[in-house]
């Protein structure tokens, strides 16, 4: 579960049910939970790398970008550097 650092108090619905206040400070929250606050609401931050994968082929270290380019169906050099592999990834993703 991500760890976040809560910079103000927000409601979620932990359950769709049962709604908790999620207080300021920091906080070890679902999945979910940190995607609402992080993403949705601003109101926190992830802490110690705890957040999603990158999903940015370009941002990514040469191993997800490589198992990136297979699921993508791209072939590649096993040995090819970074840079390389870099080049391969399409312009409209």
């Amino acid at each position: 579960m991500p760890i976040i650092s809560v910079k103000k108090a927000f409601p979620f619905a932990v359950d769709g049910n049962q709604v908790v206040e999620i207080q300021v400070g920091e906080q070890e929250v679902s999945d979910r939970c940190a995607l609402v606050a992080v993403e949705h609401l601003g109101v926190a931050e992830y802490l110690d790398g705890s957040g999603p994968a990158e999903n940015d082929p370009l941002k990514m270290n040469v191993p997800e970008l490589k198992e990136w380019l297979t699921a993508k169906g791209i072939e590649f050099d096993k040995g090819a550097k970074k840079e390389d592999l870099q080049k391969l990834v399409p312009t409209n993703d």
